[in-house]
């Protein structure tokens, strides 16, 4: 272990004074991303309290109760930062008191005539809410906290940003147990929603729309079971607002009407994203009207669009949500899927294509198979593609195992391509020892680990396990390579377990229990089980494969 000589501790009475001075140099004219003196002080004292801890916590109290009724309103604005500024390093203990003793003095800041002074306040609480939530006492503070955020984010846009981050550390932070039937947010939920539609709708500020549809998105995803009515009525409004700007493409003549619209639509779509994440198959009776929608936009959106990427990510969610339901809605979303599958000139949203291929697969298991070819051959084509780079091919060999597990036997019109394919890929040889390289790899051997997987399952389901027969001896020297490399992932070695558990099933016979007798498959399973850092999801499948070994090897 590195020796610590306690540097910064020794010199805090030396330093941090003049850090706490030096965030009274604030340029009042500086934009909200400009980097300056009192800025580079802020983010230098919060480093230094993450490594002191609670001894710089007395210099900033004294700093703190000097200047916080301070006639100048930098050393007001110093006051609030710095007491922000050590919320994260000294010990929980020295910290309660005193967030419980300022919380009250912060929220009578925010109604401080300069509004710098305001927005740091804001902040402030943002912090307190991220690092010390259980020092706040809902019952007590959470009413006047919410009002005086929400009070600063309607008073001035500068604050937005501030204002906004710290309502949704508020609402990740009180939002209780997931499921649960009620929570701190419960009594403040309705009127909340209400304010952030009032802002959203009377603003003409982007950057502060934007912010406060993040917030409701944080809201609608922290929301107890006694809001749901709440958040059913809200998605009318967000479908009807929706609705509202497809008329408006033919209203557009700049680059920035374009570009504001692009800003709403893909705010909205968000929303919808976390209602239906949050409604799951409660949404059904919007689920027409959301699909309606979602294929206007993207018949009315030109190239280029940001949109598109969130629209996707909604249809997504709603395929989770209604799972084989979503079916009725894929002959008319299917071109829209494979365009984007095909348009290798914006990777991003190619790469989007791909993970709602996955999710629609989950969703429709059998239902997909209609769609299948073309889906396959536009895969296929990427993962053959010099145009996209290499961070699209695990994505795309997962894909084919969620194919595969969908439409099981069914598959074995895909098995000799993509196991020629899968074969290639762990074939793969490495001269370049980067750290993005090694990256790589171990992600697409995760990307063939599910495939694979998904495979086996597929012929099992299907009763063709014979088909397996000519890939079986190249699946376990995968499984060799994976367990003689020291840079593997808990996720690569979980599929790798599915995949020998799988295997085992699929021959119960024993005609490749030679295989399972080999030491390193035994040694392999073990070590995972034995991982005490690993999920116990991965120590769960371990345990399986274990005994599908023993029951091979005793064959």
């Amino acid at each position: 272990m590195r020796q610590y000589f306690n540097f910064a501790r020794v010199a805090t009475t030396e330093v941090v004074p003049v850090l706490l001075e030096l965030l009274a140099k604030q340029d009042e004219d500086a934009a909200d991303d400009e980097y300056n003196l009192s800025r580079a002080a802020y983010q230098c004292l919060q480093l230094w309290s993450q490594a002191v801890g609670s001894t710089a916590v007395p210099a900033v109290l004294n700093f703190v109760e000097r200047n916080l009724r301070a006639q100048d309103w930098h050393y007001r604005d110093a006051a609030v930062s710095a007491f922000g500024a050590i919320m994260e390093g000294p010990d929980e203990k020295v910290l309660d008191p005193l967030v419980k003793q300022a919380l009250p003095v912060l929220i009578g800041m925010m109604e401080d005539p300069v509004v710098q002074v305001k927005d740091s306040a804001a902040f402030a609480l943002g912090r307190m809410c991220e690092a010390c939530s259980e020092s706040i006492d809902p019952s007590t503070h959470l009413q006047p906290l919410i009002a005086s955020l929400f009070g600063g984010l309607s008073s001035h846009p500068k604050m937005a940003s501030s204002c906004c981050w710290a309502l949704m550390n508020l609402a990740d932070r009180f939002a209780g147990e997931p499921g649960c039937q009620e929570n701190a947010l419960s009594p403040h939920f309705q009127a909340s929603v209400g304010q952030l539609l009032q802002v959203t709708e009377q603003t003409t500020d982007n950057q502060l729309r934007t912010a406060a549809y993040e917030v409701l998105n944080a809201f609608v995803t922290n929301a107890a079971n006694d809001s749901l009515s709440v958040i059913a009525s809200l998605t009318d409004v967000i479908l009807n607002r929706l609705e509202q700007t497809i008329p408006m493409q033919q209203q557009v003549v700049s680059v920035e009407d374009k570009l504001t619209l692009e800003e709403i639509q893909t705010s909205l779509m968000s929303v919808v994203m976390a209602i239906i994440q949050r409604l799951e198959a409660e949404i059904k009776p919007q689920a027409d009207r959301i699909m309606q929608l979602s294929i206007q936009i993207l018949s009315s959106l030109g190239p280029k669009s940001s949109v598109p990427d969130t629209v996707f990510a909604t249809v997504g969610a709603l395929a989770n949500a209604i799972e084989e339901d979503f079916a009725k809605y894929m002959q008319p979303f299917s071109n829209y899927l494979y365009n984007a599958l095909g348009n290798q000139e914006e990777p991003a949203l190619c790469a989007m294509a791909i993970g709602l291929v996955s999710d629609i697969s989950r969703a429709l298991n059998e239902k997909i198979q209609p769609f299948c070819d073309t889906l396959m051959n536009y895969l296929l084509n990427n993962l053959r593609s010099s145009a996209l780079g290499n961070q699209f091919k695990p994505a795309i060999l997962q894909c084919f195992g969620d194919i595969a597990q969908a439409i099981g036997g069914a598959f074995e019109t895909y098995l000799s391509v993509v196991a020629q394919v899968l074969q290639q890929a762990a074939g793969i040889n490495v001269q370049d020892s980067s750290f993005e390289m090694l990256d790589y790899v171990v992600s697409l051997r995760e990307g063939i680990m599910d495939a694979w997987g998904g495979a086996i399952m597929a012929m099992r389901t299907g009763n063709k396990t014979q088909l397996l027969q000519p890939y079986v001896e190249s699946i376990f020297q995968l499984l060799q390579t994976v367990y003689q490399d020291a840079n593997r992932t808990e996720a690569l070695l979980r599929a790798s377990m599915g995949v020998i558990g799988d295997l085992a099933e699929a021959f119960p016979g024993g005609e490749y229990a030679h295989y399972f007798r080999q030491d390193f498959l035994t040694a392999m399973a073990r070590d995972t089980r034995a991982n005490k850092e690993f999920s116990q999801r991965t120590i769960d499948t371990a345990r399986w494969a274990r005994e599908q070994i023993k029951r091979q090897t005793g064959m």
